[in-house]
């Protein structure tokens, strides 16, 4: 499914180099301390020469180990400026886990924000701390940057290990660059103010972070992030745009229903991580009164591949297809594969997913070289799914996911959905453990939105009215939370451990 050329990158540190010569005084950055693109450019230069006397040079890898801040995009673009690649280091692993990444990464310096001063001696790597709400190393005199090339790479991200363990993902510097058009998709423009939430180890919040480096938008870092702390910043530093997991608009349209604040600033939120349940995204649709963009992407591509736009969410649009994930980007191909053959199956056909996109990496950190993750440029994304007659695609799980019961295979995703439809059910994850008489168990775990009374019982009977019997589930339970990983998706394996030892 072939979609228009790319669209031409952006090469992200020269439009910051532009900024600051064209807009020294217009807003960079707003958090524990801000900074125009003056000031942001010329901490970088400072904090690049910073690097260099620590040794770092072309091909090293710099840690960063702060919460979401100014010192992120500082530190991302110092790096660069001494072609090495930015590691962010999700600040929360234990210290022995922290070690274990940097040591098999081979990191050359691990740069800290000051809140992380005591946990900097512990990640086993030398350190240096940047205080986030003061100036960056005012005493050092800048540099000459090196010239990047490219295919350097620029940096590592790892998966959200919702199937597995996490996997080291590297991104080139042609391929950072290569996602920034797509902040077209989210109405980006140099007067956006963007709220940045996911962490920035986590690619959607890195990929949000340099849309704003590369377009010139302002980055907005909050301070609390409690719903009530989330909805506060949004209103006072007068947000247009954020990303969030669906897991957080629901705690804050349920903020803004027990208290509401107004936000007329509010144009614009990108969602996804995790599928939104329909009840969740019409009360969204009319809390929030903002334009919404489903992003339906990975970390190995460094961000989105298929968007649900603004203009799929009208009211005149297809209603059926806010079930999609949208339709791929410009320069983005996907391709549907039969799961046994490996050909592409016709529209309306479920089959492993396939992708094309200039943003893609070139394979895991670690991995055997003579098993490419590419074939032929094509990633398989292990995802599930269908691209009705209008392109757009459907998700039905990932094929890692799938449940075989008694040589039935059950698409978590399909029950999912049903169980959602239920106005009491805030979250659901279907799940298989196995089974001595039919391979696998179907199972589910439901989180019930607040004062909500409907048991596992009538939940059961609700998917006996609308599945096969063998895809309603045998064990249901109402748990206040769903496990997650560091990056907000649902931990099926903690689910499936969880299950094993309660077998109640």
């Amino acid at each position: 499914m072939p979609r228009s050329v790319p669209r031409p990158a952006v090469d992200i540190d020269a439009a910051v180099r532009r900024h600051a010569a064209t807009r020294p005084d217009a807003l960079a950055a707003v958090g524990a301390r801000t900074l125009t693109w003056r000031e942001l450019d010329e901490a970088a230069d400072r904090a690049a020469a910073h690097l260099a006397a620590q040794g770092v040079g072309p091909g090293d890898r710099v840690g960063w180990l702060g919460q979401n801040g100014p010192g992120h995009p500082v530190v991302l673009l110092a790096a660069w400026r001494r072609r090495a690649a930015l590691v962010p280091l999700n600040w929360r692993l234990p210290a022995a886990a922290l070690r274990e990444v940097a040591a098999s990464l081979g990191l050359k310096h691990v740069v800290a924000g000051g809140e992380f001063a005591d946990q900097a001696p512990l990640v086993g790597a030398a350190f240096s701390l940047l205080d986030q709400a003061a100036e960056v190393w005012p005493d050092v005199a800048p540099i000459a940057p090196l010239e990047a090339e490219g295919g350097d790479e620029a940096v590592i991200y790892f998966t959200s290990g919702s199937t597995g363990e996490p996997k080291g993902v590297p991104l080139t510097r042609d391929a950072v660059d290569a996602m920034i058009p797509y902040a077209d998709v989210h109405v980006f423009s140099q007067d956006a103010r963007v709220l940045i939430v996911p962490p920035t180890f986590h690619a959607a919040g890195a990929c949000w972070s340099q849309y704003c480096l590369g377009i010139g938008a302002t980055l907005l870092y909050p301070s609390d992030p409690s719903p009530a702390g989330l909805v506060r910043t949004l209103a006072e530093r007068e947000a247009t745009h954020t990303i969030l997991v669906p897991t957080l608009i629901r705690m804050i349209v349920d903020q803004l229903k027990a208290e509401p604040v107004p936000l007329p600033a509010l144009r614009h939120i990108g969602y996804g991580a995790s599928p939104i349940t329909p009840t969740l995204l019409a009360e969204a649709m009319e809390v929030l009164d903002c334009g919404l963009c489903q992003v339906y992407g990975m970390t190995e591509a460094g961000g989105g591949l298929c968007f649900l736009t603004e203009e799929d969410h009208l009211p005149g649009a297809d209603p059926a297809r806010l079930g999609s994930a949208g339709r791929p980007g410009d320069g983005i191909d996907l391709s549907v594969r039969d799961l046994l053959t490996g050909e592409e199956v016709a529209r309306g056909t479920e089959g492993e997913l396939w992708f094309r996109a200039p943003s893609m990496t070139l394979g895991y950190l670690g991995a055997d070289p003579s098993r490419g993750v590419l074939v032929d440029g094509w990633f398989n994304s292990r995802d599930i799914g269908y691209v009705d007659d209008g392109g757009y695609l459907f998700v039905q799980g990932r094929s890692d996911d799938m449940i075989v019961t008694g040589g039935e295979n059950v698409h978590p995703g399909e029950v999912e959905n049903v169980i959602a439809a239920i106005p009491d059910v805030s979250d659901a994850a279907v799940y298989g453990v196995p089974d001595p008489h039919w391979g696998q168990k179907v199972c589910a775990a439901v989180v019930l939105r607040a004062g909500g009374t409907t048991t596992p019982e009538e939940i059961q009977d609700h998917c006996r009215l609308h599945l096969p019997g063998y895809k309603t589930p045998k064990l249901l339970r109402v748990l206040p939370d769903l496990p997650r990983t560091a990056t907000g998706k649902t931990s099926r394996p903690q689910l499936v451990k969880d299950t094993l030892g309660d077998p109640a």
